[in-house]
Parts: C-alpha cells; sequence; structure tokens
C-alpha cells in the first residue's frame, strides 16, 4: 500500500511540474519581416481557453497559419468571410515546442493574455492583422 501511495504521489508531483513542452509539435519561428500594420475587421473573442475569431469582412482566407502574440500559431484550413472559427489555445506552439500558457482549470502556468493576433496566409508576402478583445479586467 505505502509503494502504491508513492508511485501515485510521485506521478501527481510530475504531471504538476509539466511545462508545456513537446519538441515534436515544435512550429516555424514568427515572420517578423511579413509584419505589418495592416487589419481587417476580424475580432477575436477569448473565451477561457479558445479563441473564436468572427471575421465580419466579405475577404475569405485559405490556407494559413494563425499567429498569437508574435509567438504561438496554428495551422487552419482557411477563414471564410462571415465565418466564426473556434480554436483551442492549447493547440498553439511556439518554435522551441512550447505551447501557449492557455490557463484553464487544471493549468500549472498562469494564463497569458492574447494581445495580439494575425493570419499569414499559405505564400503571402504579408500577415494581417485581427483586433483582439481584451477580457473583461485583462490589461
Amino acid at each position: 500500500m505505502l509503494r502504491l501511495c508513492l508511485i501515485v504521489t510521485t506521478a501527481l508531483l510530475g504531471a504538476c511540474n509539466y511545462r508545456g513542452y513537446n519538441a515534436a509539435k515544435a512550429g516555424p519561428a514568427y515572420p517578423f519581416d511579413a509584419h505589418t500594420t495592416d487589419t481587417a475587421q476580424v475580432q477575436v473573442f477569448r473565451d477561457g481557453t479558445d479563441i473564436s475569431l468572427v471575421n465580419a469582412t466579405a475577404t475569405s482566407w485559405g490556407d494559413a497559419r494563425i499567429w498569437v502574440n508574435q509567438r504561438f500559431s496554428h495551422r487552419v484550413k482557411g477563414l471564410a468571410a462571415g465565418q466564426t472559427l473556434t480554436l483551442d489555445l492549447h493547440d498553439f506552439w511556439d518554435e522551441d515546442g512550447e505551447s501557449f500558457p492557455a490557463g484553464g482549470f487544471l493549468a500549472t502556468r498562469p494564463a497569458m493574455p492574447v494581445r495580439l493576433v494575425e493570419l499569414r496566409e499559405d505564400n503571402a508576402p504579408d500577415m494581417i492583422g485581427f483586433f483582439a478583445i481584451p477580457l473583461t479586467g485583462e490589461h
């Protein structure tokens, strides 16, 4: 019985130390050369560990990469005109294989605010910025 308690305690402590790192999920480095100040009327709302992109434009984008805070990215099949796309922030990874610190009930890291959201369509020279709507009380 003591041995079982020791194994369970060790496993729980190890789980609490998880830092959201997986080298196999590392994405590309943020392309600073493609950053622009151009924006589209796409609003990004955060709800817990999810973000919803609300495309209020008549523009559609094809295969692309969504960037958050100039560090974490996630591939999408596109964002159609008028579409709302909901993505889990835990699916965003940086170039070192660290996941976005999204928070949540069992989080071991403090949640990072979503400040800057951009889209870069495959083979496009520049990115397009979206409007990140801060959570109430978030600065």
